[in-house]
């Protein structure tokens, strides 16, 4: 496979209330040991070790094996790499449901990630939610263990994964019966066994965008996800919004859900792009997520300061339309960083909002992939004074070509295959922040 340095263009500083332009490093490609990658996910431990982890699979398959890429702190190289496979089969290159990274109490890191399998006669692939931890920095891992109910494969993914407060807890998306709804279970052993699955809520959910799930300085649980509103006779009435519920009890019971801004937005499918959520060492609840509504489509990022029950919200790029982002956003030391694939020109490209207020405001955009190139599925990861950002890229034909052999599912008859990897690589830059307010 050809590969491409890149090195994007950065502003100079620029003044803004919330912020300035940060000073990256050069783009660097960081999948040299697997030749391909795709689903990048980035966890910085509170030691200021970074594990960056990717799937990567033999010519660019389905037959997907998670990638470990550690470096500790302090280190300017990764000095820890290991890859993982699953008995069960390919781990899924899915940039919707990629593998979640997340720190326990102890040290130790959890992964949780999906297995596809392809079932004769049935529209879509099943699949099974594995959850592995390693006590050693991604050294080496434990057996996987199965979190979802039921039988290993079925209608579940679009997971999300945290831990605190003595607890790993993953939410996802179930579907019963043709309807989807968010599910979620509790481990208090370190990921050794996990309680049966429940339901978080049961009115319908858009059954392909990620679920979020964050633990906050108090215990305070919050789970995030595109719900569907019914308002008419049919799915072409539906509202599509973003919402998010509390637990005051350690994920016991949930508050009814709110949403961070009333997108309104009407929409008869779905997306695949769900929210992405923290809470800060103040408790403010941060979340930031993608609509299509036509004629204020784009980026938004909302702001509570009373656990959820009210928001502030700040379109962070919109316009008339806009194709799906993924976003993600991290939160630390004042700061609040956001990062999309922008789906308003011909290809999707990776740029940044940056604010050094806690949320009051931004700076402005700052575009982190280079011209010509496929930019998709960013993420990120802060440590005090350092931020790096993570995400899968690939040349102009090969997006195109992807982009045009995906399955119309809108056609009945229509089959979807497993996600396969690609010609896509996974690249970072890092960028020095200093303390915000």
């Amino acid at each position: 496979m050809k590969r491409f340095l890149v090195i994007a263009l950065v502003t100079g500083a620029c003044a803004a209330p919330g912020g300035e332009d940060l000073e990256f490093s050069p783009a660097q490609v960081v999948s040299h040991e697997t030749a391909n990658g795709a689903t990048p996910m980035l966890l910085t431990t509170t030691a200021g070790d970074r594990v960056l982890a990717w799937v990567s699979a033999e010519d660019g398959g389905h037959e997907g094996r998670l990638h470990f890429s550690v470096t500790p702190a302090g280190a300017t190289e990764a000095l820890t790499t290991v890859t993982v496979a699953d008995e069960l089969g390919g781990i899924e290159p899915h940039g919707e449901a990629p593998p979640k990274l997340a720190q326990g109490d102890d040290g130790a890191v959890y992964v949780l990630y999906s297995v596809g399998k392809k079932v004769p006669g049935l529209r879509f692939p099943l699949s099974s939610l594995r959850l592995i931890r390693s006590d050693d920095l991604g050294g080496s891992w434990s057996d996987p263990v199965t979190i979802n109910a039921g039988e290993k494969f079925g209608a579940h993914n679009f997971h999300a994964l945290t831990a605190g407060g003595g607890m790993v807890v993953a939410t996802w998306l179930e579907n019963h019966r043709g309807v989807s709804g968010v599910s979620m279970s509790r481990s208090f052993d370190r990921g050794a066994t996990f309680e049966p699955q429940r339901s978080i809520n049961l009115d319908p959910s858009c059954p392909c965008c990620r679920t979020a799930v964050a633990i906050g300085p108090s215990g305070t649980m919050y789970v995030a996800w595109r719900t569907i509103i019914e308002r008419g006779d049919g799915p072409q009435d539906d509202i599509r919004d973003i919402v998010v519920t509390r637990s005051d009890d350690r994920g016991e019971t949930w508050t009814e859900p709110v949403r961070p801004r009333h997108d309104d937005w009407v929409y008869p499918g779905c997306p695949h792009a769900g929210p992405s959520m923290q809470v800060d060492e103040t408790g403010a609840v941060h979340i930031a997520w993608w609509t299509g509504k036509q004629g204020s489509a784009g980026v938004y990022y909302a702001r509570s300061g009373d656990r959820g029950e009210t928001w502030t919200a700040t379109p962070l790029k919109t316009g008339d339309r806009s194709a799906p982002s993924h976003v993600q956003l991290v939160t630390g030391e004042g700061h609040v960083f956001v990062t999309w694939d922008d789906g308003m020109g011909t290809l999707p490209e990776v740029v940044m909002r940056h604010s050094s207020d806690r949320g009051e405001s931004f700076a402005p955009s700052q575009l982190l992939s280079a011209d010509g190139f496929a930019a998709s599925f960013p993420v990120l990861a802060l440590y005090r004074d350092t931020l790096a950002v993570a995400w899968g890229q690939r040349g102009e034909a090969a997006h195109r070509e992807a982009m045009a052999s995906r399955p119309d599912m809108s056609d009945p008859t229509s089959v979807l295959g497993l996600p396969r990897v690609g010609q896509s690589e996974i690249f970072v830059r890092k960028a020095a922040v200093e303390a915000g307010g």
